[in-house]
């Protein structure tokens, strides 16, 4: 009878060990643990997710913005080496009225990042130009030939005005290159 208890026991430690050998691995399944995300956890994640995007997306326009300024700042200046290297090779002093084609400067027309020509007046006379660009005190931005982009909006005025807020131009004969404030 002690052998039979001690196989009996014996026997019992064994499974036991056995048990604890292939359950070692598995996962233990709790009440919490399995169940889905509720219907009000994803609404709240879905509004956090709204609030950071709209928060992310003025930010992401200015910045977008702000390249494209400076890409079209860059391109003004590019021209106006253009020009400058016109007047030197052809011995002039006053460039010609148009920047390409026929009876042109040879200087293709580039697109600005708005995907519109830019615009070049040259000054024929800057006393009665009413095409020509005016700071707010209404006084002439160049003497020269204005050259300048017309910004988001595509629209521009020769006399400062809100709609030209946008505008890209080059101002004071070249000293200034940015947007029109």
């Amino acid at each position: 009878m002690v052998d039979k208890i001690k196989a009996d026991k014996y026997f019992a430690n064994k499974c036991s060990v056995l048990i604890q050998r292939l359950t070692a691995h598995v996962r233990p399944i709790t009440v919490c643990g399995n169940r889905g995300f509720t219907l009000v956890e994803l609404i709240v994640v879905c509004a956090v997710l709204g609030v950071l995007a709209a928060m992310a997306m003025p930010a992401y326009n200015g910045y977008v913005n702000s390249t494209k300024n400076a890409a079209c700042s860059s391109d003004i200046r590019t021209i106006e080496k253009a020009i400058t290297a016109w007047l030197l090779e052809n011995n002039a002093s006053t460039p010609k009225s148009s920047l390409g084609g026929e009876g042109g400067m040879g200087i293709t027309n580039l697109l600005d990042p708005w995907k519109r020509e830019y615009v070049y007046h040259l000054h024929t006379d800057p006393v009665d130009d009413d095409l020509a660009l005016k700071d707010p005190a209404f006084k002439y931005l160049n003497t020269d030939y204005d050259l300048y982009s017309l910004g988001a909006d595509g629209a521009s005025e020769a006399e400062p005005a809100t709609t030209t807020a946008d505008d890209v131009v080059r101002s004071n004969d070249g000293g200034f290159v940015g947007a029109r404030h």
